[in-house]
C-alpha cells in the first residue's frame, strides 16, 4: 500500500476552506443584509421615547396618505394601508437608513394606477357586452398591483445584488425634474375633478392627461357646490399650515402638529354633524372592512397581459430607486452616518417582494415623510417600525370612524402633497436660466410637457433615453478647456487664446 508524501499531505491540509462552509461567514452576511440583527441587541433604550414620538408623527401623515394614494392606483383604500404596513415593517428590519420612510408614494402610485387602468381594459373586453361584477374588478386590480410589486421588488433586489446602486445617477437632474413636474401636474388634473365633486368622468381609459383637463374644464358647470367648498376649504387649511410651519421653523410644538390628521378629523366631524353625505349628496368614505392582510402569493390574473406589466414594473423600479436612494443619501449626510446604496436596494427589493404576498402595491421612499422623520429626530429604524405598528392598529380599529370623511378631502390631501413635488421646479428653472444652461432648460420643459400632453410613461421613457444619450455623448466627446494665468502673480485662470501662457491647467 502506497502513501502520499508528507509534503503533499501538508499541501492538501493547507487548502483554504470555502467561505460559505464557515458559520462566521454566514453570520457576517446576515448582519450585513439584515441590519436589525446588529442594532437591535445594542439598542439604546434611552432613544425609545424619541423613536416612538417620531413614529407617531410619521404615522399621522402615513395613514392619511395611504388612504389617499390608493385612489391613484384604482384600488380600494385598505390596500394603501397594506402598502404602508408590510413593506415598511420589512424595511425597518433590512434598511440602513434611520430616516427613510417607506410606503405609498405619489409618483409610484400614479404609475401603478395607470397600469391597472390599462389592464382593466382586457377584463372589460372579455366580459363584453356585459360588465364584470365589482368583486371581479377589485380582485383583478389588486392581483395586477401585487404582481407589479413582486416584479418591481425582484428588479430592485437584482440591482442591489449586482452592485448597480450607482445607476440612479444616470438620469440627469433636468430630465428627472421635468418628469416629476409633469407627473405632479397630471396628478393635480386627475384629483381636481374629485375635489370639485364633478360626477362625470372620461369614459376612455386611454385618455391622455391633456384630454382629462379639457374634459374637466368642459364640465365645470357640474361642480357640486358643497363638495367643492369642503374640499377646497381643507386644501386651503393644509396650505396655510404649511406656510405657517415654514415661517416658524423654530417653534417646536407647531412643527409637531399633524396637519393632515387634523384636517381629516375636523372634516369628518363636520360631515357627520351636518350629514353632508345623506342630506347634501357629498360622496363620503363609506364602509370599508379593515383587517390585517393575509398571505396570498401574487400571480397574474386571467386576461392580464404580462408583456405590458413588465415594462411598467421596470419604469416603477427606476423612479422608486432614484427617489429612495436620493432620500437615503440626503438624510444620512445630514445626520452624519453612512448608507450603502446597494444594501438599500436589497432592502427595498425584499420589502416589495414580501409586501406583494400581502396585497401591497409597489412601495418606495417618501420625501415628505422622511423629512418629517428627520425633523422628529428619529434615532434609529425603530421609528419606522413604530409607524408600521400604528398602521396595523388603524387597520384593526380606525376605518369605521372614517365613514363620514368626504372623499374630496382625500383628493385635497393628494393635491397638497403633490404641491411639494412642484416646489423645487421654479428654483431649478431659475438656476438653469441664470447659468444659461439652455439645453437642460429645454429638456426639462420638453419632458414636462410630454408627460402632461401624452402620458407619464412617455415622460419617463423620454427622460431615460435622453439621459442615456447625454451620458454616452459626454463620455465619448468630453468638453475640455485649456486654462492659464496671464501673469505669475495672477491667481485667476482664463481660457487660453492665441499662444500659451507661462502656466496652464486643464479643466474638464
Amino acid at each position: 500500500m502506497s502513501t502520499a508524501p508528507n509534503g503533499a499531505r501538508h499541501q492538501a491540509a493547507a487548502q483554504p476552506r470555502a467561505p460559505w462552509l464557515d458559520h462566521r461567514w454566514w453570520l457576517q452576511r446576515v448582519r450585513y443584509y439584515v441590519p436589525i440583527v446588529g442594532w437591535l441587541p445594542s439598542y439604546d433604550t434611552g432613544n425609545l421615547a424619541v423613536d416612538v414620538k417620531a413614529g407617531f408623527m410619521v404615522a399621522c401623515l402615513l395613514i392619511p396618505q395611504a388612504l389617499s394614494y390608493s385612489s391613484l392606483t384604482n384600488l380600494p383604500p385598505v390596500y394603501g394601508l397594506y402598502t404602508a404596513l408590510v413593506p415598511a415593517l420589512a424595511y425597518g428590519m433590512l434598511g440602513t437608513s434611520r430616516h427613510l420612510s417607506m410606503g405609498p408614494e405619489a409618483l409610484v402610485s400614479v404609475l401603478t394606477g395607470t397600469l391597472v387602468k390599462g389592464q382593466l381594459v382586457h377584463l372589460y373586453a372579455a366580459h363584453s357586452p356585459s360588465t364584470p361584477p365589482p368583486e371581479a374588478v377589485e380582485q383583478f386590480a389588486t392581483a395586477v398591483a401585487s404582481v407589479v410589486a413582486l416584479l418591481s421588488g425582484a428588479f430592485t433586489f437584482a440591482l442591489g445584488m449586482f452592485r448597480l446602486g450607482f445607476l440612479d445617477s444616470m438620469i440627469s437632474e433636468s430630465s428627472l425634474r421635468g418628469f416629476i413636474s409633469g407627473t405632479a401636474i397630471v396628478i393635480i388634473i386627475g384629483q381636481m375633478r374629485i375635489v370639485l365633486g364633478i360626477a362625470a368622468s372620461p369614459g376612455d381609459v386611454h385618455s391622455t392627461p391633456w384630454n382629462d383637463l379639457k374634459f374637466m374644464l368642459a364640465h365645470l358647470g357640474q361642480t357640486h357646490a358643497v363638495t367643492a367648498a369642503v374640499s377646497l376649504g381643507a386644501l386651503a387649511v393644509l396650505r396655510i399650515l404649511r406656510i405657517v410651519k415654514a415661517r416658524h421653523k423654530t417653534v417646536e410644538w407647531l412643527q409637531s402638529v399633524p396637519d393632515t390628521l387634523v384636517v381629516i378629523v375636523l372634516t369628518t366631524a363636520v360631515s357627520w354633524a351636518a350629514k353632508l353625505g345623506a342630506a347634501h349628496g357629498v360622496v363620503v368614505f363609506g364602509s370599508v372592512d379593515g383587517d390585517l392582510p393575509h398571505l396570498h402569493l401574487p400571480h397574474p390574473p386571467q386576461y392580464a397581459r404580462v408583456a405590458d406589466i413588465v415594462p411598467s414594473a421596470i419604469t416603477i423600479t427606476m423612479i422608486g430607486v432614484v427617489e429612495s436612494v436620493i432620500v437615503a443619501r440626503e438624510y444620512a449626510s445630514r445626520n452624519h452616518y453612512a448608507v450603502s446604496s446597494n444594501r438599500e436596494l436589497v432592502a427595498l427589493g425584499v420589502a416589495n417582494v414580501v409586501g406583494s404576498a400581502f396585497g401591497a402595491y409597489p412601495a418606495f421612499a417618501s420625501l415628505s415623510r422622511s423629512k418629517l422623520n428627520d425633523r422628529a429626530r428619529a434615532a434609529s429604524q425603530m421609528a419606522g417600525i413604530v409607524a408600521a405598528a400604528l398602521v396595523a392598529v388603524s387597520l384593526l380599529g380606525l376605518l369605521p370612524y372614517l365613514y363620514h370623511l368626504p372623499r374630496g378631502v382625500l383628493a385635497a390631501i393628494i393635491v397638497d402633497a403633490v404641491f411639494s413635488l412642484l416646489s423645487a421646479t421654479p428654483g431649478a428653472v431659475a438656476f438653469l436660466f441664470r447659468v444659461r444652461a439652455w439645453s437642460d432648460l429645454l429638456l426639462l420643459v420638453f419632458i414636462c410637457l410630454c408627460s402632461v400632453a401624452a402620458s407619464v410613461e412617455t415622460g419617463i421613457l423620454l427622460a431615460v433615453v435622453i439621459s442615456l444619450v447625454m451620458v454616452i455623448k459626454r463620455s465619448n466627446m468630453p468638453r475640455i478647456k485649456l486654462l492659464g494665468r496671464s501673469t505669475e502673480n495672477d491667481n485667476d485662470f482664463y481660457p487660453i487664446g492665441a499662444g500659451p501662457p507661462p502656466s496652464r491647467t486643464v479643466r474638464p
